[in-house]
């Protein structure tokens, strides 16, 4: 049976202050050797608010895999388990391929690991590069139109 973690990060790491349209990269480390994982679970990584571009995302593998399971990993969201990262092995220390991807949310989502094949025991971090869409949270469905067309 497939599990589903959920990270204790907050989406305050995109914050809604002055210049927050401009492009963060937001991380974090996964050490899958402290936690118990198999085939299909998933893990919510990185939150996104509401409102949010994500760039690019992708997944540095920092120790590798020893588990013996020829296990792999998938960064995608909730609607997409490899929006960002195909299926891949975890074998080797280094920079997984990204996929060219970038993708609007409108409404809050998070950088999801998804494992595939076998358990991995592998260290990896979690990577996107994001911008806010509406300022931070400061502008709303409700701004009223400022431009005039003749």
């Amino acid at each position: 049976m497939a599990i589903d973690y959920n990270s204790n990060i907050t989406s305050t790491n995109i914050p809604s202050k002055r210049g927050s349209s401009i492009p963060r990269v937001i991380s974090d480390v996964v050490d899958f050797s402290s936690t118990t994982n198999a085939n299909g679970d998933t893990f919510d990584v990185l939150p996104l608010p509401a409102n949010s571009l994500v760039l690019a995302a992708g997944c540095d593998v920092l120790t590798a895999d020893g588990a013996g399971n020829s296990g792999t990993i998938s960064v995608g969201d909730s609607v997409d388990g490899d929006q960002y990262v195909a299926a891949a092995t975890v074998a080797a220390a280094g920079q997984m391929t990204t996929l060219d991807a970038n993708y609007a949310y409108s409404s809050a989502d998070a950088i999801r690991l998804t494992i595939g094949t076998g358990a991995i025991d592998a260290k990896v971090r979690v990577w996107a590069c994001v911008i806010s869409l509406d300022d931070g949270a400061t502008l709303s469905d409700t701004d009223s139109q400022t431009s005039t067309f003749a």
